[in-house]
């Protein structure tokens, strides 16, 4: 499955919700993207994915540990969208956790273009209720290859709570252009912990 190649890589009625309610329905106009809320397996994360997610896991090493790495992910409308997580030992090693593992998968995808943000990525984990400590949570954006050589987009976010680390992103061929806000706005604003 592609996504598994692509991993190895190492609200009341208020306008934020309004909006994100006109985001999902204009979202829904595209038959290729059936967004459901989908449970991430052993954590409190809740995730809007547009199709039914396949789940895997694997040992690899992160930051100088052995973790096993929990993946759930599956391919729509030409891309491939994806949520790993697992736990660390101690959740004060998360920035450095978090900031390898971003380090690692840029690397694998020999990332050539790479726009980060960390303003977008704390917004986020504020909206999330995400627990990442302070400066340690970033979005980046950046053009790559896959593992066949193949040209490939990456819109990723990395972020922790207590001593669960995640890694959610968007891959999609860079070529067709395909990473919309139709893909992305409802993924990364449908990522809520219960």
């Amino acid at each position: 499955m592609r996504c598994i190649a692509l991993l190895n890589g190492l609200c009341g009625a208020s306008l934020g919700a309004l909006g994100t309610l006109a985001v999902l329905l204009l979202s829904a106009c595209s038959p290729s993207l059936n967004w459901r809320e989908t449970r991430i397996a052993d954590t409190d994360l809740a995730a809007m994915m547009p199709c039914k997610p396949a789940h895997h896991q694997r040992t690899v090493p992160l930051a100088g540990l052995t973790v096993t790495l929990q993946m759930t992910a599956c391919d729509a409308d030409g891309a491939t969208f994806a949520i790993a997580h697992t736990s660390i030992p101690d959740s004060s090693a998360a920035p450095r956790v978090l900031a390898e593992w971003r380090k690692s998968t840029l690397s694998n995808m020999n990332a050539k273009s790479v726009r980060e943000s960390r303003d977008a990525a704390e917004s986020f984990a504020s909206a999330s209720s995400s627990t990442t400590p302070p400066g340690a949570s970033m979005l980046a954006i950046a053009q790559g290859q896959r593992g066949d050589g193949s040209a490939v987009t990456l819109h990723g976010v990395w972020f922790a709570r207590g001593a669960q680390v995640f890694h959610a992103a968007v891959y999609a061929p860079t070529q067709a252009g395909n990473v919309t806000t139709e893909m992305t706005e409802p993924f990364f604003s449908g990522l809520k912990f219960q």
